[in-house]
Formats: C-alpha cells, sequence, structure tokens
C-alpha cells in the first residue's frame, strides 16, 4: 500500500471481494508496531526504523461525507524569501472529494491561507505565505490544519470581482422566505 505521503507500507490484510479500497488491520499488527489510532486526526500512527510512519483513515458516520480529519505537509517544502508559494499537503479524502482546509498552527512567519478546494490524490494545494527575509523548510508530516469536507448540497460560488448588492439580494430572494425570523435569531 502507498500512503498519501509517497511512502510503501506493506500490511498482510485481508481483502474482501466488492471492498478493494477498504481493510481492517488486526489486533497482532497493532501490538507488534505498538501502533496509536488517533480518531481525532484519524490516523494511525507507529515508529519504524526511528522514523514515524502515519497511515491516513477515514470513518463513516453522521450526514457529512467524511469526518473532519488533520492534515499535514505531503513533503519537505522550502518556501522562498516574501513569497506566495502553493504547497502540497495531504488529507484523508476521496478524489474528487471538495472541502475547506482550516489552518490551525502557528508556523512563525509563514501563514497559510483557508481554502475551498478539491483532492487529487489524496493531496490539495494551499497558498503559504512567507513573510520573512529569509527562507523557511516545512518538515514532511508535519500537522497545518484540518480538512472540513463539503456535503453535497453546499454551493460553493466563485469569486470573480462580479458580487454586486442587487445580485445578491436577488439570489436570497430566490432561495425563499426572508421575512421569517430564524429560531433563535436573536442569538445569532
Amino acid at each position: 500500500m502507498m500512503n498519501v505521503f509517497g511512502e510503501t507500507v506493506t500490511v498482510d490484510a485481508c481483502i474482501i471481494k466488492g471492498c478493494e479500497d477498504e481493510f481492517l488491520i488486526g489486533v497482532d499488527f497493532m501490538r507488534s508496531h505498538e501502533a496509536v489510532m488517533e480518531f481525532r486526526e484519524n490516523e494511525l500512527r507507529y515508529r519504524e526504523n526511528e522514523r514515524l510512519v502515519v497511515i491516513p483513515f477515514r470513518t463513516f458516520e453522521g450526514p457529512t461525507s467524511g469526518p473532519i480529519a488533520a492534515v499535514r505537509v505531503a513533503r519537505k517544502t522550502h518556501l522562498t524569501s516574501r513569497s506566495v508559494t502553493p504547497i502540497e499537503v495531504a488529507v484523508v479524502a476521496k478524489n474528487g472529494e471538495k472541502g475547506v482546509f482550516v489552518p490551525t498552527t502557528r508556523l512563525g512567519s509563514v501563514m497559510l491561507a483557508a481554502t475551498v478546494t478539491e483532492v487529487q490524490d489524496g493531496k490539495v494545494w494551499v497558498p503559504a505565505i512567507n513573510g520573512s527575509d529569509g527562507r523557511v523548510k516545512l518538515p514532511s508530516k508535519k500537522i497545518l490544519g484540518t480538512w472540513v469536507p463539503l456535503d453535497e448540497d453546499v454551493a460553493v460560488l466563485e469569486v470573480n470581482g462580479e458580487l454586486d448588492h442587487t445580485k445578491l439580494r436577488r439570489w436570497l430572494d430566490e432561495l425563499g422566505d426572508a421575512d421569517t425570523p430564524l429560531d433563535d435569531e436573536d442569538d445569532v
């Protein structure tokens, strides 16, 4: 198996016909590798030859297409001074899934932008802004933020400079009743 960081991970797994993209990892593997499952980040982690091995996984529950998951740098990345550079980050999501990358980690002079994007081969591109006068290295596998999958019924509006008040009002009116107050509207 190849993980999203481009590393080959060898696992003896029982594959069931019709479920080729899913498999179970047994207790024997977990014990022998002293592996830890982090459900908050949706990752299985263990050390092998003094290297951290991270295997992202997905769980399925609730109305969304997937859970909120940790996002990590896909490979060691160098950012030039005073620049905006797209960086590739690894996410636990299927190809074509749309979601929001939300930065959660402070990186000194580097700022990451919250981004709505689409997954390709377990990775997405995120803009990184280096405000320092020197080069900055982002180490591989460092947690940078979270991935929030978008439901299929969420419409992502493209920002193209043509937004004006009358068009927005017309669009909101087309959506439905704008006059009836919402429950707990005073709390919003």
